[in-house]
């Protein structure tokens, strides 16, 4: 799931996205409903901690198996991919791409099914035209 708006009292940002996981249940077997429990695991800020929270907490949430640029904005991963369409788009600019790019902490992965690139030069040299009237 992706978080939404931000939750203070879970220490939960909007753009964070954690794992749902069934867990063995703590109570299992002393009259629990389900020998299993599903938990949401978040990364935390320490290297190699996880927040977990049951889903019940979570106000504003969202399903996710994948984002689109726009959806992810304001988040931060380890590694990201950005999948580009088949064929051109005008939504498909520098803006974009440059966005999709630096969501990547770490490392960065561009899927594509034009071998020769032309697709990414073209989306390179188009330009967000702004509607607003204002100059950029």
């Amino acid at each position: 799931m992706t978080v939404t708006r931000n939750d203070h009292d879970l220490g939960l940002m909007n753009g964070d996205v954690d794992i749902a996981l069934s867990l063995p249940h703590a109570r299992a077997g002393a009259g629990a409903p389900s020998p299993w429990m599903l938990r949401g695991a978040f990364p935390t800020a320490e290297a190699g901690q996880v927040r977990w929270v049951l889903p019940s907490r979570l106000q504003s949430v969202e399903t996710a198996f994948a984002m689109t640029v726009h959806k992810s904005r304001g988040s931060e991963f380890l590694h990201a991919a950005l999948l580009l369409p088949e064929r051109t788009s005008p939504v498909l600019t520098r803006e974009l791409i440059y966005t999709g790019i630096t969501w990547a902490r770490h490392w960065f992965t561009l899927a594509t099914s034009d071998t020769g690139g032309e697709l990414l030069v073209e989306a390179i040299a188009r330009r967000v035209e702004r509607a607003s009237g204002l100059m950029v």
